[in-house]
């Protein structure tokens, strides 16, 4: 095929790919007035069966002879909007930039079937008086419609070379975090709401910032802020610096065999339930059969109601607990640095610390910025098991372990205070974005190749 010939093929291919993209404007037209005619939901009250249209949805309307009101619905003008879109976007955007205007209308159009799927849902809640409430016809054709424009987008990002088929198979992972992980996010509004169990978990009322307001009217807010702070910048750090030691040490052992149970020994913690380390620790710091007291025989300490202490124990049994994982990422990163640099020090005279100093550190640079950046996108969460459980939930150690975490476990399991751990888990994810972005952002200002973004 000649040159010519090749350059028409790629026309009309690309003339063919334009005219089925363009399809999204006529669709999206479709699923606009599907919308506005169709009957949107069907209910029964008192005996006789009502329809209502997408337009009751948008604006509120009165039904049920009066009796009740259709309340406006965020969902459907979402889905509304995202419909309008796709037609500008599809006009404007996509004839100056293909790629660009296939991914945001590929965006819309997913995320205005998702809105019909959610209404559909909320449609017996909306019209709480009826019987048999239930969605017409009008929101499974919009659905369809919004699904058919998703799959053009789809086919465009495609043949534009987005998309390639190694993207197809990153979608189960994709689809898991979706479900587990954002999905979930929408339960983020019950903690501005008050939870009304006869109105379903998330049919309470709005309060705003109410919720938040009790948490931070009560001491609990700063003891609980203070604590997971505290404790996750401590275990930050020694755990960094202990791991460092623990994997140069490693590296330095000379027989294979020996190196690897060393490794097997220290990691064998990391594996072990943290119940189970609980009850180790229960051994050794009982009142009555611990080790310990055992040994400090008429000056035992009742370490259980004793706060003082447990700031250092916590610290320990983190660090002993998790040492192996640290240490096994650094063993493995020291034996990637080449060998000739420690020759060409020892033959400038330098000794075994100042080949650490010069070398080990410089090299393990990018590791120790990524492992403190992966564990700083965590220091405001805590290992709830490890200040719940190993102190067996002791209330006379609350002001050293209270973290954010066993707060919110309290306040669901034991005060059955919905929206309170819902408060305090949004302040948690809040707050800890917030500290991601900041680290993240100095060390870009410092190097910026080892930042995450």
């Amino acid at each position: 095929m000649s040159k010519s010939e090749r350059l028409i093929d790629r026309k009309d291919k690309e003339r063919i790919n334009n005219r089925i993209f363009y399809l999204s404007i006529p669709f999206a037209v479709a699923a606009l007035i599907c919308a506005f005619v169709m009957p949107f939901a069907h209910y029964k009250y008192k005996s006789k069966v009502y329809t209502a249209g997408m337009p009751a949805f948008l604006t509120g309307k009165a039904v049920c002879g009066g009796k009740a009101t259709i309340q406006p619905n965020p969902v459907i003008w979402l889905a509304v909007i995202a419909l309008v879109l796709i037609v500008v976007v599809t006009l404007v955007i996509y004839p100056r930039k293909k790629k660009l205007g296939a991914e945001i209308v590929t965006i819309l159009a997913a995320a205005s079937a998702v809105c019909f799927i959610v209404f559909s849902t909320k449609v017996p809640q909306l019209i709480d008086v009826a019987k048999q409430v239930g969605p017409s016809a009008g929101v499974t054709v919009c659905t369809y419609i919004c699904i058919v424009i998703f799959a053009l987008g789809i086919y465009e990002l495609r043949t534009n070379r987005v998309l390639v088929s190694l993207d197809f198979m990153a979608l189960p992972g994709l689809l898991y975090l979706l479900i587990n992980n954002y999905i979930p996010m929408y339960g983020i509004i019950i903690a501005f709401k008050k939870v009304d169990y006869s109105k379903g978990v998330y049919g309470g009322d709005w309060v705003g910032l109410d919720n938040f307001k009790y948490l931070f009217s009560t001491k609990d807010a700063w003891i609980i802020t203070r604590n997971t702070l505290a404790y996750n910048f401590v275990f930050i750090v020694v755990g960094l610096f202990v791991g460092f030691i623990v994997g140069l040490a490693l590296f330095e052992v000379f027989s294979k065999t020996l190196q690897k149970v060393y490794q097997t020994t220290i990691l064998l913690p990391q594996l072990i339930s943290i119940i189970i380390v609980s009850y180790i620790v229960f051994g050794f710091l009982s009142n009555d059969t611990g080790m310990i007291n055992k040994l400090l025989g008429d000056n035992a300490i009742n370490f259980y109601s004793e706060p003082k202490y447990w700031p250092f124990i916590l610290t320990f049994v983190h660090i002993w607990k998790g040492l192996g994982y640290n240490a096994i990422i650094f063993l493995s990163s020291i034996c990637g640095i080449d060998a000739n640099l420690y020759d060409a020090a020892k033959v400038d005279g330098a000794n075994k610390f100042q080949q650490i100093m010069n070398v080990t550190l410089p090299q393990l640079k990018p590791t120790i910025i990524t492992l403190f950046l992966l564990q700083c996108g965590r220091i405001f969460y805590s290992d709830f098991g490890l200040f719940y459980t190993v102190p067996l939930a002791a209330g006379a150690l609350n002001d050293v372990t209270a973290t954010l975490d066993v707060y919110t476990y309290k306040a669901l399991m034991i005060k059955n205070s919905i929206a309170t751990a819902s408060a305090a888990s949004t302040y948690q994810a809040i707050v800890g974005f917030i500290l991601v972005m900041t680290v993240n952002g100095i060390v870009k200002k410092v190097d910026r190749d080892n930042a995450l973004f």
